[in-house]
């Protein structure tokens, strides 16, 4: 072995080395800085209280994953920090495995794969409160690098890998067929590709997929009103439709990519004249391809379906693949070294600045009396409701946020909301009280929709039952507070 792939080995193994200590200081942060969740870590406390086919408009492997932890871990932070830092450690790793593959050079694949940390809803958004996103962005990273696996050699264990990502990806966001459909694209216009998509083996991949996911399509046939209940969130309209979902396509798409544009302009302006190597060539193709079938297919697709508004965060399944684009579509043989190290020192203060903006959005919040979700005190206020004669039982809410973070506090009670029948779902027979809890800084009296449901569900009249509040200062404050309602009534005793 010659000592240039010696120190090649060397740089790949020291990079994940530290990419795996990134994440694990992530979790260790997490779990230390609040006991409290954020929306969709809270949902998934809700929801991972049972393991059901579906629960919401999204797919349920993260559910079904998040259950086990809980199972292994308990119910706690570490748990659900533990699920997120893993994904985003393996999209990050897939990430760097196509680009090695792609590239053919060590530190240009260290420099595509840390420059994941410059864009925002990767970096930060997925760290900050993201769950189904985060599955669905690595089953990506991990469907591409197999499809370019299978274009160098077309082995069944490859094949099958394929398949059972692709179920993954199914069952992670229903986004990932996006993906899917610009990757087959793409490889439908190269004779490597059409060898993979018109083998015989390909089936064994499909087989796989199906299997996977055919459980979860039973459920979405079974359950219509649930899986469509988002679309709301595309915002349809008739009136000049297609010049707002088109702006709203790029506006999106730039600010996804942004700082990293720039940065690449800065320190590798080179990479914005397309000019590739011999040893590239096929990969700056192959990779530009997927750019445009990107832009083609999210284009035909907000015009055909009048999408009027496109989050951000919609695109990360699908432009986690921008460094690759940029990073094999010029000379990487140009780069010199001090670029290198140049571009290295951006991607690291960027990766400290996350960090330290983690911690400061709780620790420094008393300072702007800016609060985020994780400084509520939860823990304090479950305190006082044991003391208040509440040891455990049924929790009802308006607010998954809610729902599930009380659910954490009194891990052996179940929590429920209205709009979607956990209540329906078997709860312990021992259980002889309930709660209801809602935030009472905005509204002091219990909302119409509680009542509603406390009097459709268990005929229960509200104004029957007393209210308590109870007011805590948010975490790392003595003056700020926040104050929730509670009402608590007896539960009926349930046929066995």
């Amino acid at each position: 072995m010659t000592a240039s792939k010696i120190n090649h080995r060397d740089y790949s193994l020291t990079f994940l080395f530290l990419l795996f200590g990134y994440f694990s200081l992530h979790i260790l942060l997490r779990v230390v800085i609040s006991d409290s969740l954020d929306y969709d870590e809270a949902e998934q406390a809700l929801l991972g209280q049972w393991l059901l086919p579906g629960y919401t408009e999204q797919p349920p492997l993260y559910t079904w994953i998040q259950y086990f932890l809980f199972k292994l871990f308990g119910k706690n932070v570490f748990a659900v920090s533990l699920l997120k830092n893993t994904l985003l450690f393996l999209s990050y790793l897939f990430v760097y495995f196509s680009a090695e593959k792609l590239l053919k050079d060590t530190k240009a694949a260290i420099s595509a794969t840390s420059s994941l940390l410059l864009i925002p809803q990767i970096a930060w958004e997925s760290q900050r409160d993201m769950t189904h996103t985060t599955l669905v962005v690595f089953s990506a990273t991990a469907v591409l690098w197999l499809a370019l696996k299978l274009i160098e050699n077309r082995t069944f264990l490859s094949y099958c890998l394929l398949g059972i990502f692709c179920g993954i990806g199914v069952l992670a966001k229903a986004n990932f067929t996006l993906f899917l459909a610009i990757l087959f694209l793409t490889l439908l216009t190269f004779h490597e590709g059409r060898r993979i998509l018109f083998s015989r083996i390909i089936f064994i991949s499909l087989a796989l997929t199906v299997a996977i996911s055919a459980y979860y399509f039973i459920w979405m046939f079974n359950n219509q009103d649930i899986v469509f209940s988002a679309t709301h969130k595309f915002k349809q309209t008739v009136e000049a439709y297609s010049l707002k979902g088109v702006g709203s396509f790029f506006t999106s798409t730039f600010l996804f990519l942004t700082p990293l544009w720039l940065f690449y302009l800065l320190i590798f302006p080179k990479g914005y004249l397309r000019s590739t190597s011999n040893q590239t060539i096929f990969s700056s193709r192959f990779m530009f391809r997927y750019g445009m079938f990107f832009l083609l297919t999210l284009l035909a697709i907000v015009i055909i379906f009048k999408v009027t508004y496109v989050k951000d965060r919609w695109l990360q399944p699908l432009l986690f693949a921008a460094p690759l684009i940029f990073f094999t579509g010029f000379d990487i043989t140009g780069i010199t070294e001090k670029q290198y190290k140049q571009f290295l020192s951006v991607t690291v203060i960027a990766a400290i600045s996350i960090y330290i903006t983690f911690t400061l959005r709780v620790v420094g919040a008393p300072l702007t009396h800016n609060y985020s979700r994780l400084s509520y005190p939860f823990a304090e206020m479950a305190g006082e409701i044991r003391e208040a004669g509440f040891p455990g039982g049924l929790i009802i809410s308006d607010n998954r946020f809610l729902a599930g973070n009380m659910h954490f506090q009194f891990p052996e009670s179940r929590a429920v909301i209205p709009g979607y029948n956990f209540d329906q779902l078997p709860y312990s027979q021992t259980f002889t009280a309930a709660v209801v809890i809602w935030k009472a800084d905005g509204s002091p009296n219990i909302p119409l929709q509680l009542v509603h449901f406390l009097k459709k569900k268990y005929n229960i009249n509200s104004i029957d039952y007393p209210v308590n509040y109870y007011k805590q200062p948010y975490k790392f404050n003595t003056t700020d507070t926040t104050k929730l309602a509670v009402l608590k009534f007896p539960l009926p005793k349930r046929e066995p």
